[in-house]
């Protein structure tokens, strides 16, 4: 078998972080669990360009713009969790030590923006240190709704974090919403 390298045929569950340091949310199956498998999305989005000389089709499409979701349901639910979920919030803190005790809603006008994150995709079935299948998204939020189900049966906390631009993103450059692999275009090339 010559030339089948098997780490490189996607299969199984991946590990989700969003956020960066001490403060990411990890669905790892150790620190956070995932209800189900998570998903990505990345959509190039075109507008069409059209040479009357050959008709009314387009000719050509040019690059406008990128969407991208990633899903992840989670098991178990948190302030964290919650927040992550639901990101048209403001956190509630105790008055005393000042740690979290829930959220709220935010105020009208709220920038989306502020509460995005970057969330590394990194299959399981690699080694942590293996990132040459890894999606790295820049910034990512939650401008979806919060559902929960009292039922007798299990709950879930269905996260779906959409897509934005990278802080400081050049339009005429490539690597302004995401990467693959373990190289990111952007970095500092002193780090």
């Amino acid at each position: 078998m010559a030339g089948l390298d098997l780490d490189r045929i996607p299969f199984g569950i991946a590990t989700i972080t969003v956020g960066e340091g001490a403060d990411a949310l990890v669905f790892d199956g150790v620190k956070e669990f995932q209800a189900e498998g998570g998903e990505v999305t990345l959509t190039p989005q075109f507008e069409d360009i059209v040479v009357q000389d050959f008709g009314t089709g387009p000719f050509d499409k040019r690059l406008v713009g990128y969407e991208g979701q990633v899903t992840i349901v989670a098991a178990q639910e948190s302030i964290d969790v919650l927040e992550l979920a639901l990101a048209a919030t403001e956190t509630i803190t105790e008055t005393t030590g000042g740690e979290k005790a829930g959220i709220t809603d935010a105020p009208i006008g709220s920038s989306l923006r502020k509460k995005a994150k970057r969330v590394t995709i990194h299959p399981r079935n690699l080694p942590p240190e293996n990132k040459s299948m890894d999606i790295t998204i820049y910034k990512m939020a939650s401008e979806g709704e919060f559902t929960r189900s009292n039922a007798n049966e299990q709950g879930n906390v269905t996260i779906t974090l959409s897509m934005l631009p990278r802080d400081g993103m050049d339009p005429s450059k490539p690597g302004n919403f995401f990467y693959f692999g373990g190289t990111d275009p952007n970095a500092d090339p002193k780090d």
